[in-house]
């Protein structure tokens, strides 16, 4: 029996899928699909505020153990940004810190050591 014939026709079927699916791919790319996709992949959806407010939480207890200025200043509740949608339209356009009045929570000792504003507008 011989088995040539069976391999190689099993091979150009392997190949003739593969290179139907490369030309699919190119013809999506080139006919513009690319452009709603990469739109879709960039929007930025908000965070659940109430995850957020966990980890402030976490952050400021952390954050109450440092002994020096700078370390608080630095420290992960100063800096820890949260996206918002401000307006619901299921945009983010806003950032909030732990200590904004969205996620509300205050750390004695060391909120007054974070120098940015509560809230960042993006775009």
């Amino acid at each position: 029996m011989n088995k040539r014939g069976a391999e190689l026709s099993m091979n150009v079927i392997i190949i003739s899928i593969l290179v139907i699916l490369v030309l699919l791919v190119l013809v999506f790319f080139f006919l513009g699909g690319t452009s709603n996709l990469f739109q879709q992949i960039q929007k930025q959806s908000p965070d659940n505020l109430e995850f957020g407010t966990n980890e402030c939480l976490s952050k400021c207890q952390l954050a109450q153990g440092y002994t020096s200025e700078t370390a608080k200043r630095n420290s992960g509740y100063c800096s820890a940004t949260y996206s918002v949608d401000s307006d619901g339209d299921g945009i983010v356009d806003e950032k909030h810190h732990c200590w904004s009045n969205t996620i509300g929570v205050t750390c004695p000792g060391v909120s007054n050591f974070c120098t940015f504003n509560e809230v960042e507008q993006i775009g």
